[in-house]
C-alpha cells in the first residue's frame, strides 16, 4: 500500500526500474520519516485525551464537547501551519538518527566498533556517513573509511542511471554513472541508501558492471587528492567504452 502511494506521488514521473530500485534501497528510510512524523501528530493532538474523558460524564453537555474539540483542531491546525517547517527539519533530525541507529549500524561491512573507530579518529567522516550528507560522495567517503579502518577495499562499479538523474539538466546524456561501494567481510557499505548488504545482493539490485577494487595497501600512502589524480584518466577512458559518467566530489 505505501510502496504503491509512494510510485503514485514522490516517484511519479520515473521510469519502472528508477522506482524498484529507489523502494528496494530506500523504502525503510521513508517509513521512519513517516513513522517520526506520525509521532508529532500524536503528541500535537495530545489535548484531545481531556475531551475523550469529557466524552464519559453524562453531566458534561455535547455543546461544550464540540466546542473543547474545536479549539484542539484549530490548535494543531494552526501548529502545523505557523511550526512547519521547524517540525519538519526537526522530524528529518530524528528520523535520520533513528535510521542510523536502525538500519545504517546493522551488516557485516562496518560494525559498530567500526562505527566507533571512525567517530573518534575522523569525526567529519563519522557526521556523514551518520546522516543522509553521505548521499553524492560515495567516492571520496568510501575512501576515508578504507584509510580510517585500514581494512576491506573500495569497489568502483558501473550502474544505471535513474531517470531522476537523467532530467537533470547538468546531466552529461550517458546511460551509467560510477558508484563506488566500501566492501568488507561479503559486505558492502552503500552510501545511496546509507546502508549494508550482501555484496552479491547489491550487485543485483545495481545491476553493476565491476570497474576496479582498490585495497588499503595500495592506498596507505596517498591523499585522496593523490588517489584521484592516479585514478581519474583510467577510469574516464573505461568510462568512455561504457557509456559511463564519474563525479570525483569529496566530503566538504
Amino acid at each position: 500500500m505505501i510502496k504503491h502511494f509512494m510510485r503514485k506521488t514522490i516517484l511519479k514521473g520515473t521510469d519502472q526500474e528508477t522506482q524498484d530500485m529507489f523502494l528496494r534501497l530506500n523504502y525503510r528510510k521513508y517509513i521512519i520519516k513517516l513513522l517520526c512524523f506520525m509521532i508529532w501528530v500524536v503528541i500535537l493532538w495530545l489535548p484531545a485525551i481531556p475531551v475523550l474523558i469529557i466524552d464519559l460524564c453524562e453531566e458534561i453537555e455535547f455543546a461544550l464537547r464540540t466546542q473543547l474539540f474545536i479549539v484542539i483542531s484549530l490548535v494543531f491546525v494552526l501548529m502545523m501551519i505557523f511550526f512547519y517547517e521547524a517540525l519538519f527539519v526537526c522530524t528529518n533530525l530524528i528520523a535520520e538518527k533513528v535510521y542510523f541507529l536502525v538500519c545504517t549500524m546493522k551488516g557485516k561491512a562496518l560494525s559498530r566498533k567500526d562505527f566507533k573507530t571512525i567517530k573518534n579518529k575522523d569525526p567529519k567522516l563519522y557526521e556523514f556517513v551518520s546522516s543522509s550528507k553521505c548521499f553524492g560522495y560515495c567516492y571520496s567517503i568510501c575512501f576515508y573509511i578504507l584509510k580510517t579502518l585500514k581494512k576491506g577495499c573500495i569497489e568502483f562499479i558501473a550502474v544505471k542511471k535513474s531517470s531522476i538523474e537523467k532530467d537533470d539538466e547538468d546531466d552529461d546524456g550517458r546511460n551509467l554513472t560510477v558508484h563506488v561501494l566500501y566492501v568488507n567481510n561479503g559486505w558492502a557499505f552503500d552510501t545511496y541508501s546509507q546502508r549494508q548488504y550482501p555484496i552479491e545482493e547489491l550487485h543485483q539490485v545495481f545491476k553493476a558492471i565491476i570497474y576496479k577494487s582498490f585495497n588499503y595497501d595500495e592506498i596507505e600512502n596517498k591523499s585522496y587528492d593523490d588517489f584521484r589524480s592516479e585514478n581519474v584518466q583510467q577510469l574516464a577512458e573505461w568510462c568512455n567504452i561504457n557509456d559511463c559518467s564519474q563525479t570525483w566530489q569529496e566530503i566538504a
